[in-house]
């Protein structure tokens, strides 16, 4: 979904009544109102999702784990992820999926020299648009961590997403890339293999 404007009082109020009180309560705390309707709108992605998958599972089953990654105590597994002014919200049947999305923009290069390999920085730096082959591997190396459940907790450097599979821990993930935006890089990773992905666009 895209957030195009900020809502009304009624607007965010008819929205949060929508969710669980502990939900509500945290997208409240959030200072900056594009926070609370990024915070909103990947709550109602998950509640739709949930809908469709006719899921047992419910919003106010949310948990999170010892990396603070919610997710349920059984299935379905999903993944949130905003940049910009997009939240995009990924769900499977089975397995573990991860998925993230970035707003492109310029940047110096030089704050993130740690954070890939040097096989990755090599593709990177052969890109014809450098700051496209940037975004690229980071979407597809944050997708890969929320994917394992860890984020940011597992140095970056230690995942190298240079394909389009690759096997941590000895499980295997399949990195897909969507095209969502042309102003956006966004990658999920899925142990399931996924054959068919399902995108759609929700207004809220």
């Amino acid at each position: 979904t895209e957030i195009k404007h900020k809502w009304s009082d009624r607007g965010l109020a008819d929205r949060l009544a929508m969710l669980p009180e502990n939900l509500r309560q945290g997208a409240l705390r959030k200072r900056q109102w594009i926070d609370k309707q990024f915070s909103v709108c990947g709550k109602l992605l998950l509640l739709e999702l949930l809908t469709d998958y006719n899921s047992k599972s419910s919003l106010a089953d949310l948990k999170y784990n010892e990396y603070h990654r919610p997710c349920f105590d059984c299935r379905p597994d999903f993944n949130i992820a905003h940049s910009g002014n997009i939240v995009i919200c990924a769900m499977t049947d089975e397995g573990q999926i991860g998925i993230d999305i970035e707003q492109i923009k310029q940047l110096d290069f030089a704050d993130f020299t740690d954070f890939f390999t040097g096989n990755e920085w090599h593709f990177i730096n052969d890109h014809i648009n450098k700051f496209h082959g940037f975004y690229n591997f980071w979407t597809k190396k944050e997708a890969v961590l929320k994917a394992i459940g860890s984020g940011f907790h597992t140095p970056l450097n230690s995942v190298d997403v240079s394909d389009e599979e690759l096997i941590y821990d000895e499980i295997t993930y399949q990195i897909t890339p969507l095209n969502i935006h042309t102003d956006y890089k966004c990658h999920i990773a899925s142990t399931a293999f996924p054959q068919n992905i399902e995108v759609r666009e929700m207004n809220f």
